[in-house]
């Protein structure tokens, strides 16, 4: 009697163990993400499109959710001269903001506009399709966000594009993946190696 009063009070213990973890699971990481989308869509004013524009043209503050539920905003689909998947070598500039444990979107990196120039000088560099960093030994922040997301926009625009993201952490980077981080890109200009 007294072993299997051990054994349940070993289980006991255990669960308790168990249900105090503050660790939250995946569901809870996409609600929590989900939570973040919606209300920058709120707070920002976004307007989300059923289908892409049939002439490719969207206002100031309307966004199509793709396939991948990446949120795309075209302010300029650039020249008409297309990325080729696994050749084209890309230099990106763009302005990424956190969104997740915030009210309002908070700058992370910022390596478009010229006052940051010092801080971010470099364009972040990827093939096409590969969508990992293509920079050579070196250590920039903004090369963590290379990932699907960032590169989505290319399927849709071309060379001198300049497009707006949303974009969910599974479509990111390692860094934003484990860290359960989505990212709005509040501008992104693709230019193309010649």
């Amino acid at each position: 009697m007294k072993r299997g009063f051990y054994i349940l009070m070993i289980l006991c213990a255990a669960l308790m163990v168990v249900s105090c973890d503050k660790t939250k699971s995946y569901t809870e990481r996409l609600k929590d993400e989900r939570k973040a989308i919606d209300r920058l869509i709120d707070n920002e004013g976004f307007k989300i499109l059923k289908d892409y524009p049939v002439d490719g043209v969207f206002k100031e503050n309307e966004f199509v959710k793709l396939d991948n539920d990446v949120y795309l905003n075209v302010i300029d689909s650039g020249n008409g001269e297309r990325a080729e998947l696994g050749k084209t070598k890309v230099f990106c500039r763009f302005e990424a903001y956190g969104i997740l444990d915030s009210d309002t979107a908070y700058l992370m990196v910022d390596n478009l506009s010229p006052k940051y120039n010092n801080r971010w000088g470099f364009p972040t560099e990827f093939i096409f399709g590969y969508n990992v960093s293509a920079a050579e030994n070196r250590s920039y922040d903004p090369d963590l966000f290379v990932g699907e997301g960032l590169a989505t926009g290319l399927y849709h625009v071309g060379n001198g594009a300049i497009v707006q993201l949303i974009v969910p952490f599974k479509r990111m980077g390692s860094y934003f993946q484990s860290n359960y981080s989505p990212v709005y890109f509040g501008k992104v200009r693709y230019t193309f190696e010649k």
